[in-house]
C-alpha cells in the first residue's frame, strides 16, 4: 500500500521488489492520491504492465485512507508519502496502521518535514518499534513495525 502514489514510479519499484518473491498475479497494490499531477489512467497502464492486481483511490488520504481501511486486507508492506502537515500524517498513519499484522513494515517519508517528524514523535513506543534512517537522497524515514 502506498499513500502519495504521485507519479507510480515509487509503485513500479515496490512491486518488481515483491514479484521477486511472489508470482505477479498474487501481488496486491494498493494507491493513495488526489492523482492530480498524474491521472489514474496512466498510473494503471504501469501498474497493468507488471501483471499484479491493483486499486488506486482517488481523493484527499484523510477521507480515502480511513474508509479504505475498513474493508482492506492486512498489509505486507506501507509507504506513507502523502501530506506533510500533522494532521494529514496522523490520519494517515492511523489508517495505516489499522491494516498491520506482526510482520508489517512501514515506511514514512519525510520525516524531517515537522508535522511528520511529530507524528512519528507520537508513535508510542510501548506498541511499535519505530527507527528513523538518513536515506541518500531522501532525507529522514522512518520504520514501523509491531513490536512481539
Amino acid at each position: 500500500m502506498e499513500i502519495g502514489v504521485y507519479n507510480g514510479e515509487n509503485a513500479v519499484s515496490m512491486i518488481d521488489t515483491a514479484v521477486k518473491i511472489h508470482p505477479a498475479d498474487e501481488v496486491e497494490y494498493y494507491g493513495f492520491d488526489f492523482f492530480s499531477s498524474y491521472n489514474t489512467e496512466r498510473i494503471g497502464k504501469k501498474l497493468e504492465a507488471l501483471g499484479c492486481k491493483y486499486r488506486l483511490f482517488k481523493g484527499n488520504t484523510m477521507d480515502t485512507v480511513p474508509e479504505a481501511a475498513k474493508f482492506l486486507p492486512l498489509m505486507d508492506l506501507v509507504f506513507i508519502d502523502g501530506g506533510k502537515s500533522y494532521r494529514e500524517a496522523v490520519s494517515d498513519w492511523e489508517g495505516s496502521s489499522r491494516l498491520m499484522h506482526e510482520r508489517t513494515g512501514v515506511f514514512v517519508h519525510n520525516v524531517g518535514f515537522s508535522g511528520v517528524g511529530r507524528m512519528v514523535d507520537d508513535i508510542p513506543r510501548i506498541r511499535f518499534n519505530v527507527e528513523i534512517f538518513h536515506e541518500q537522497y531522501e532525507g529522514r524515514v522512518a520504520r514501523i513495525k509491531i513490536k512481539n
